[in-house]
């Protein structure tokens, strides 16, 4: 075996090693997890390591010729894809010194570009920025960065932004900056407060942590945040955790997010199974539209419109994976924009019982004849599909999807109490599935829906 060498131009600077990088290294060949090694930590074995340096990300390895080759094309081509620009060596001549990234990431560059100017104002602009394209991680990278490389009220803004998000990977950023007195203070608004607020409605038992610290702080006016926000830690546990952003919603309103690796647990694995967000009192359902339909409905909180149809079957779903599922993530035809309608529980059950099985079901008909006349007399159809995991995989636990047309589908739009674009939050997530970076993916919470009445002939398992 013989010591190679290779340096590729991934800058330092680019606000992509929090996410876009360990995306990366997840798809090579031998990565050794939650480190900058491959194949061994043994320098005397085959290995590969990499280092940060300010001429790019710089490898070194213990291979033979022909593998070093091979691996380094397999990683220059994966990183071509995920960071959108063309990933090679400056040094052999392959790539040249300029970077010509894909539109949607090519604010890495111009933020980058902007904190080696010192340029506050574009900073600020950059931060304002439609970031379409981006995952959330991205987002708070690029955030990260202009907090720390700018000296003036953008630090304010974008600490609404992390009391906003309440992303558990912020919680240790807010901590080191409150902890750091580098943060610009304002009389009418201080940033401090901002963060510590933050960090309390990151509400894990992390930032609880970190909150127990800075009261402990010499710092009278971080000391007396963290106190406030530890004796209303039970309070304001609405408020508190990953929720779908939409200021337009208030905090009890908004649907909770999990990470997906945890929310099987809430789930039976196998059978007929209605999952759901679920409050109290109601429940929510979502569906598919191009975009007119779903610009009347959010404008009208009704469907209609021009292009919508009263005369064809409409489907509901309960569950938020067969969605994404059936639109391709928001990328199918007529299929970009997700809408979440909530409808009561008790609407919901008075549409379940009117449901007849798309398929003949022995089980719940005297005969075949029955069941074909009672499907064409009736306004609902039900349908038991299997369950998908996030890259479409069935899953042996089935999911329920619902038919409407006629009068219980204008009944329907009549009970609608809310309807919400969940879209952007659909398109960051889908980058995750896309990369194969799950341990970063997040869906609604949902839990299994037990029906109050005991009058459903539905196939609940």
């Amino acid at each position: 075996m013989k010591r190679q060498f290779a340096n590729l131009n991934i800058r330092y600077d680019f606000p992509v090693w929090d996410y876009r990088v360990p995306a990366i290294f997840s798809k090579t060949e031998g990565w050794i997890k939650d480190s900058f090694s491959w194949f061994s930590l043994d320098v005397h074995e085959k290995h590969i390591s990499a280092s940060i340096e300010p001429a790019g990300l710089a490898f070194n390895g213990l291979m033979e010729d022909e593998e070093w080759r091979i691996w380094m094309q397999n990683i220059k081509v994966i990183s071509t894809q995920i960071l959108g620009y063309k990933i090679g060596e400056i040094e052999t001549g392959e790539v040249g010194h300029n970077y010509e990234w894909t539109d949607s990431l090519s604010i890495f560059e111009e933020c980058a570009s902007a904190i080696r100017s010192k340029d506050a104002k574009k900073l600020m602009g950059l931060y304002e920025s439609n970031k379409k394209g981006l995952s959330e991680i991205d987002i708070i990278e690029i955030e990260k960065k202009i907090f720390r490389n700018t000296d003036n009220d953008c630090h304010d803004s974008i600490a609404s932004g992390f009391q906003s998000r309440s992303h558990p990977m912020t919680a240790k950023f807010l901590f080191d900056q409150i902890t750091s007195n580098t943060i610009p203070e304002f009389d009418y608004k201080p940033v401090s407060r901002k963060c510590v607020w933050a960090l309390a409605d990151i509400g894990t038992e992390e930032s609880k942590g970190y909150l127990i610290e800075l009261a402990q702080s010499e710092d009278e006016i971080v000391r007396d945040f963290a106190l406030k926000r530890l004796d209303g830690w039970e309070k304001e546990f609405y408020r508190k955790g990953r929720m779908i952003n939409c200021s337009l919603i208030p905090h009890r309103k908004r649907i909770k997010l999990i990470p997906y690796h945890e929310s099987e647990l809430f789930l039976p694995q196998s059978g007929n199974v209605i999952s759901a967000y679920q409050t109290e009192n109601e429940i929510v359902l979502y569906q598919a539209y191009k975009p007119s339909i779903a610009k009347f409905a959010l404008e009208n909180q009704k469907m209609g419109g021009p292009d919508f149809s009263y005369n064809r079957m409409t489907w509901v779903k309960p569950n938020y994976l067969w969605m994404m599922y059936r639109s391709g993530w928001a990328v199918k035809e007529n299929q970009e924009r997700i809408l979440a309608i909530r409808i009561s529980k008790a609407f919901w059950e008075e549409i379940l019982s009117k449901a007849v099985f798309s398929s003949y079901r022995p089980e719940f008909n005297t005969s075949y004849e029955a069941w074909k006349t009672n499907l064409e007399l009736s306004d609902v159809r039900l349908q038991w599909d299997p369950n998908h995991d996030p890259f479409g995989n069935k899953k042996e636990r089935k999911a329920i999807q619902i038919g409407m047309r006629g009068e219980i589908l204008i009944k329907f739009i009549e009970q609608i109490t809310m309807i919400e674009d969940i879209t952007p939050f659909v398109e960051r997530q889908r980058i995750y599935v896309n990369h194969g970076q799950i341990q970063y993916l997040e869906i609604p919470h949902e839990t299994e829906y037990k029906p109050r009445r005991n009058d459903l002939r539905i196939g609940l398992q």
